[in-house]
């Protein structure tokens, strides 16, 4: 984490999944190994789970937010599955660590970004998409998010398509705009020149020498 706020990242994002028993789980994928065998983790409880987990170095969601917090970054948590239980979890582990308001919740399900809402209604929400044409006023408003998430980095101009009033009416409605994931410099370059709030990346380092031109 010390090296990635070093690039000059602002948070860091990290993926989330929910066991059976309604712990959380830092991880992109829902599949995991449970006696030699492909295994959900929604289907298993924790301690199931843990003996590949930890053999595969996957971090817990505690451990994220600490180190987060250390080296004063702040999360972009992408949550791919939550319960209700488990995002009350979620809500008392980011407050008792002091990052409640460091933290965006984000997901590409709307009913997620609602339940978080419903159990941490002091903490920013994203909502994501990958449709062009999604209608993002509507969506955030129906979910209660504060940022939209268009999810366009296959488009070979992405910052184009924002420019084209797009951007002008999310922002007339009091939403922020957040985007994914980007390392060609000519697209971030002109992401940087519409303000947008958020860039997702895998260069850090880059948008910092780009930020500074």
């Amino acid at each position: 984490m010390l090296s990635v706020a070093a690039c000059g990242a602002h948070l860091v994002e990290f993926d989330l999944h929910v066991t059976g028993d309604d712990e959380l789980v830092a991880r992109h994928d829902p599949v995991v190994e449970i006696g030699g065998a492909r295994a959900w983790l929604a289907d298993h409880p924790l301690d199931e789970a843990l003996p590949w987990l930890e053999r595969n170095q996957v971090p817990t969601v505690i451990g994220v937010i600490q180190a987060a917090r250390d080296a004063g970054l702040g999360l972009y948590a992408d949550i791919k599955t939550l319960t209700f239980r488990s995002a009350e979890r979620l809500a008392a582990l980011l407050d008792q660590e002091g990052m409640a308001g460091r933290t965006i919740l984000a997901s590409v399900r709307s009913d997620i970004v609602a339940r978080c809402a419903e159990v941490a209604p002091e903490v920013p929400r994203a909502v994501l998409f990958a449709s062009t044409l999604e209608e993002p006023v509507q969506l955030a408003s129906s979910v209660g998010a504060h940022y939209v998430h268009p999810c366009w980095e296959r488009l070979p101009h992405p910052d184009h398509v924002l420019a084209d009033g797009w951007l002008d009416r999310v922002r007339a409605n009091g939403l922020g705009v957040i985007c994914w994931h980007e390392e060609r410099p000519e697209v971030i370059r002109g992401l940087f020149e519409l303000g947008v709030d958020g860039i997702c990346t895998d260069r850090p380092d880059l948008l910092t020498e780009l930020a500074q031109e």
